[in-house]
């Protein structure tokens, strides 16, 4: 039975909502979504309206039954309400009950595996439901799953990452102090470790980015990439340039830590302020931008994708979001289950990818030798399925 909306977006207000909502225009057709906030930005709401979309002051997530009604009333609910780890399960026990397809851009890792635990429950529902749907995680899942189709099965993925101190709003600082919080592969989560226990590594990341240091973070990645495709090991570092921005980061993550027992979060709140008034020494420096850089490999030899742009934050989470939801929309992804990004198809996330981006990104692939970059390769010839020789 065709329901009233195609797609509901709660949390539309939101600068990545945004940035979703602007692409998915780009590639369908949006007359039949609808667009939630709790609390609208003007402006907001008028750009989301010139797109054709309906929109609706509203926080569901307050009221089941105001949620449960929404669910029902639309094939697929893209949730980009976090920080995940607050809003758990709320939106996605909702979707599984109304029968509604799902898609996220999750990336806390402590809530990672718990929501996986509603595999069975989404399976017997015939939902399917797609989390963590971004960049860093998203698109950097489909990319590790691009290598191991062309190379096999492997030991190690590597991944690294760094964002410009100028994009750390208040809620990508919460969400990154809370991936101080390591998390075993069963779920199991730590005590923020003093900045003199990190462990880090040195990283070269292309352009303007250059060389940084980078420390051991959670994140979803290391717990579904071995879960979901042929790999042993996965492990995620990340870090803000300049370095004096990371270093008092990684201070305050101590402090701010809402891990611990009988945290009500206003001591994060408080120093999340303080935080943004230090990173206003920054705003007139010249743009570092963003680097990711993605090994792939067995014994050092394998694969290597590395970036480094000056897409923004909200773009690179955003326009990857919209072309999960197309690809809902269309039928182009598993039916039935709780999955991450690693199960899509990387031939048919990058056609939609295609349709709902202004195109850029710089993203260069290389041959992994010995643990060096070797000779550059064409990512369209991997998507050709050209596998290496045995």
């Amino acid at each position: 039975m065709k329901r009233e909306f195609d797609v509901v977006v709660i949390g539309a207000g939101g600068r990545q909502a945004q940035a979703m909502l602007a692409a998915a225009a780009r590639g369908a057709d949006v007359t039949r979504w609808l667009a939630l906030d709790r609390a609208w930005r003007p402006e907001a709401r008028a750009a989301t309206e010139a797109l054709g979309m309906q929109t609706c002051e509203q926080d569901p997530l307050t009221d089941a039954a105001t949620l449960d009604a929404l669910m029902r009333s639309t094939a697929i609910v893209a949730n980009l309400a976090g920080p995940y780890y607050r809003t758990g399960f709320t939106v996605l026990d909702a979707a599984i009950a109304a029968g509604t397809d799902y898609l996220d851009i999750c990336d806390d890792a402590d809530i990672t595996v718990p929501i996986l635990s509603r595999n069975e429950a989404a399976k017997a529902a015939g939902v399917t439901a797609i989390i963590g749907l971004g960049s860093t995680p998203g698109v950097s899942n489909i990319l590790i799953r691009l290598a191991v189709d062309h190379l096999g099965d492997a030991d190690d993925v590597e991944i690294a990452w760094v964002v410009d101190a100028k994009d750390m709003t208040e809620a990508a600082t919460k969400h990154f102090w809370h991936c101080f919080n390591l998390v075993d592969f069963d779920g199991t989560v730590h005590p923020v470790s003093l900045p003199g226990e990190l462990h880090s590594r040195v990283v070269d990341f292309p352009g303007t980015v250059g060389r940084q240091t980078v420390v051991k973070l959670a994140h979803p990645e290391p717990l579904t990439i071995p879960r979901f495709l042929p790999v042993k090991r996965a492990v995620n570092y990340g870090a803000i340039a300049p370095v004096d921005a990371q270093g008092v980061a990684a201070a305050l993550a101590a402090v701010a830590d809402e891990q611990q027992p009988g945290s009500t979060g206003e001591r994060t709140d408080m120093l999340v302020k303080a935080f943004q008034q230090f990173l206003v020494r920054f705003k007139d420096g010249e743009r570092i931008g963003s680097g990711l850089q993605i090994d792939v490999h067995t014994n050092g030899n394998g694969l290597r994708y590395a970036s480094g742009a000056d897409t923004s934050m909200e773009d690179a989470t955003g326009v990857p979001a919209a072309a999960g939801v197309l690809m809902l929309a269309e039928g182009d992804t598993p039916r039935g289950g709780v999955f991450a990004p690693e199960v899509l198809s990387p031939e048919k996330f990058f056609a939609a990818l295609r349709r709902v981006s202004l195109g850029g990104g710089g993203l260069g692939v290389f041959r992994l030798e010995n643990g060096r970059q070797g000779e550059r390769l064409r990512i369209r010839d991997l998507l050709a399925g050209k596998r290496e020789a045995a």
